[in-house]
């Protein structure tokens, strides 16, 4: 994996994402580089996952912003070592008062009654009540820990000690088409579902096919007892 298949799978989510009909800003192509306000508040232990969210939105530092105010960020550094994140939008809700105020707002966004600055300040006044949790993919080889810190590993929610072992290294393709599958189910089998023999939905035969780009991890990297142990296969 090298910033150029990580710049190409960026452009691959944001074709995606208008697929499915949930893009709003295709804000970088490129892999992102360190933003140290945003670093500095992910490492404070007082920063809670809405104060990360809107810095990470107040800042537009995303590769991607979906049409829920969710996004994506993608980084590299060097070969192999990646990064890519999924920002849940922590004041969507179940709530249908709440999606009515955020798809008139929105609608004041696109008709430009609003900037998208003010509709960021109207959205940080709201109370986080989200149930999608924050959902980060790494490859670290150098900080691999044999059954402490694997290589490959999904961190699920704001927790950042849990680490999920993963065998293989993920494209970005494959980590967005992941988070499209499980968290924007009904836009994917709304626009995916078709009558193919095999596979009935057309993003789950993209999901299959991209999983073939997604190599093993060496070995070296991931040895026959932390294969004995639960992991992502």
């Amino acid at each position: 994996m090298n910033r150029e298949d990580v710049r190409s799978g960026i452009y691959q989510v944001w074709r995606t994402a208008e697929e499915l009909g949930v893009a709003e800003i295709y804000s970088n192509p490129s892999p992102l580089s360190v933003n140290a306000e945003f670093r500095d508040l992910i490492l404070s232990n007082a920063a809670s996952y809405i104060d990360v969210y809107n810095k990470g939105l107040g800042l537009s530092h995303y590769n991607i912003l979906l049409s829920d105010y969710s996004f994506f960020q993608f980084s590299i550094e060097g070969d192999d070592n990646v990064r890519y994140a999924f920002y849940p939008n922590p004041y969507s809700s179940h709530s249908n008062e709440y999606n009515d105020w955020f798809r008139s707002r929105h609608e004041m966004v696109e008709a430009g009654f609003l900037t998208h600055e003010e509709f960021l300040s109207l959205l940080s006044d709201k109370t986080g009540v989200g149930s999608v949790p924050l959902l980060r993919y790494e490859n670290a080889p150098a900080q691999r820990k044999k059954l402490h810190h694997p290589c490959s590993h999904f961190h699920i929610g704001f927790h950042s000690e849990n680490r999920w072992p993963v065998r293989r290294v993920l494209t970005p393709a494959a980590f967005a088409l992941l988070v499209f599958k499980f968290y924007y189910g009904t836009q994917w089998r709304a626009v995916g579902d078709d009558e193919h023999l095999d596979i009935d939905n057309s993003f789950d035969r993209t999901l299959v096919s991209e999983k073939t780009r997604c190599y093993l991890v060496s070995d070296e990297l991931f040895d026959p007892q932390e294969e004995r142990a639960f992991f992502f296969g």
